[in-house]
């Protein structure tokens, strides 16, 4: 009964690191760059210098990340500056960024492991996988078995957020966390592993207290699911 008044409430609403020690010049800053270290070191920005034959509008370039412009690395002793396109898809950065892996300890999945986590919803409650995108999009097509609430909903303006922390276990509020009793384990994908919404929502939960470790991210989203040739509804 719960996990039907949950769904029904609910419906309302490349970067590769070759091992070449400092081969691979992230930044003219990035001092000491060694495999053990080279991860570790923020990246940082670095200006868009290309040959006038390949040079664009600046507008025809996006943000790799909200800090990132581009990268340059010794390629057949040439450097190169990777930079990324806007496509129709991802216009700008922010919001359309390329995703980290990781977002503060929460596991990261991919299809196995969702077509694992999809498997035995059937089996009890307490496992809720959730699409994150807006409701239009959900409408359009998702992964079977996902429930759709948006992630605006846990803006800090939203009228519904603090009813839907309810729902997924909140028990009582201690200054800006709640306090979270019973949680259920989620599943959270938004629509590519450069869309924003699975990432805001996952970084709005941890931040009110939801217990990392009942959180999983399924960051490729409908479209690497798509790609793989698996099923939409």
């Amino acid at each position: 009964m719960y996990y039907k008044t949950l769904i029904l409430f609910f419906s309302l609403g490349n970067i590769i690191f070759a091992k070449s020690g400092c081969q691979a010049i992230l930044d003219s800053r990035v001092k000491g760059c060694t495999e053990e270290n080279i991860l570790e070191e923020p990246i940082s920005s670095t200006v868009l210098e290309l040959p006038i034959s390949e040079q664009k509008s600046k507008s025809d370039y996006i943000n790799i990340s909200k800090d990132l412009t581009s990268v340059t690395v010794q390629h057949l002793e040439q450097n190169i500056t990777i930079v990324r396109s806007a496509t129709p898809l991802a216009p700008q950065c922010p919001p359309f960024c390329i995703q980290p892996m990781s977002i503060e300890g929460v596991k990261t999945v991919a299809e196995l492991e969702t077509l694992c986590f999809i498997e035995k919803l059937k089996e009890k409650d307490g496992r809720l996988l959730i699409d994150a995108r807006t409701n239009s999009a959900y409408k359009k097509e998702t992964i079977p078995g996902a429930i759709n609430l948006p992630y605006s909903m846990l803006d800090k303006k939203s009228a519904y957020r603090d009813e839907v922390l309810k729902l997924l276990g909140a028990t009582k509020r201690v200054h800006k966390k709640w306090y979270f009793k019973n949680t259920q384990s989620l599943l959270i994908f938004g629509e590519s592993s450069f869309s924003f919404e699975a990432s805001d929502m996952i970084q709005k939960l941890i931040k009110l207290g939801y217990p990392k470790d009942k959180i999983l991210y399924y960051r490729g989203g409908i479209n690497s699911w798509k790609s793989a040739g698996l099923l939409v509804f």
